[in-house]
Formats: structure tokens, C-alpha cells, sequence
């Protein structure tokens, strides 16, 4: 099917779509695609209750999801807290950060991933907040996907010692 335009509806998830949630979330994982919580769906969904979830249906079958948490923006006193532009942030901005999203193998390159991250913006923009992702360099396709919903990395690059 991979390639091929379908009739997809973006809705809220609810917890009746979790099983097959956590299925597209199984069938993903491999080399290319490094988990992103050690643990089920299920379980990711009991612990954060993420209030910005949807899936995409096709044929009235869930076939992709996108969930994440809506946060206040954290402050701190590191140079990362500066803003040098000229509007001045707001106190109380938020941020959308996408946790998770996958699209079942089948139904991959069909616009459906792009479809979620809209709906996810847009929530975010209803929310006055900002959308943000975390992907490792090498995660090519989760760059890629990041950049097709008109996400732009920025210029930052985190460097750690254990």
C-alpha cells in the first residue's frame, strides 16, 4: 500500500485505541527505529496521560498515532534562556513536545504522519504553545518527518559526560 493516497481521519485517541496503538508500536521497532520508552504503549499512557494524542484512521482502522504533553517552557539561568530578538517572550509560554508517533508499516509515505503532526500543531497553536521534537542525528527518518510538518532544527547541540 506504501506510496497510495487513503481517505484518513484524524481524531482524539481514546483509551479503546490503545491495544492497537501499542500493535503499530511493536511492529516498528527494529534497527531502524530505536524505542523510544522501554515500556508498552499502555504503560506510557497510564504513567503521563498525554493530553495531546490522536490517530489516524483508514477504513475505520487505526493505522498511526502521534501523542505528547503539553509543559510550561522551563526557565533557567543558562545561556539557553536567552532570547536575543526583539518581541519578548511571555512568562507563561508552553510547549507541545512530541513523545511518540508511528504509522503502521503498511500505510507509511501516505501523508498520514504529516496529517498527525498538523493536528498536532494545531492543537498546540490552540493552546498557545510551541511544537517541539527531540530526534538523534542519526534517526534519519524522524528528522525527515520532523522537517516535512515544517519543523526546523535548531542550532543547538547537547554534549554530555558520564
Amino acid at each position: 500500500m506504501a506510496g497510495k493516497k487513503v481517505d484518513v481521519k484524524i481524531r482524539r485517541m481514546v483509551e479503546a485505541d490503545l491495544p492497537r496503538v501499542n500493535e503499530i508500536d511493536r511492529l516498528l521497532f527494529g534497527e531502524e527505529r530505536v524505542p523510544t520508552w522501554p515500556f508498552s504503549f499502555e504503560s506510557y499512557w497510564a504513567l503521563y496521560h498525554p493530553e495531546l494524542s490522536f490517530v489516524a484512521e483508514a477504513g475505520g482502522r487505526v493505522v498511526g498515532f502521534i501523542v505528547g504533553t503539553l509543559v510550561k517552557e522551563a526557565h533557567s539561568q543558562s545561556v539557553l534562556s536567552l532570547r536575543h530578538t526583539i518581541d519578548r517572550p511571555s512568562r507563561h509560554r508552553k510547549v507541545g513536545w512530541i513523545d511518540m508517533i508511528g504509522i503502521d508499516p503498511e500505510y507509511q509515505h501516505m501523508g498520514i504522519g504529516r496529517g498527525l503532526g498538523e493536528a498536532f500543531y494545531e492543537e498546540c497553536k490552540r493552546s498557545d504553545a510551541v511544537m517541539k521534537g527531540i530526534a538523534r542525528e542519526s534517526d534519519k527518518r524522524l528528522r525527515n518527518f520532523l522537517a516535512s510538518v515544517g519543523a526546523k532544527s535548531s542550532d543547538l547541540i547537547i554534549y554530555e559526560m558520564e
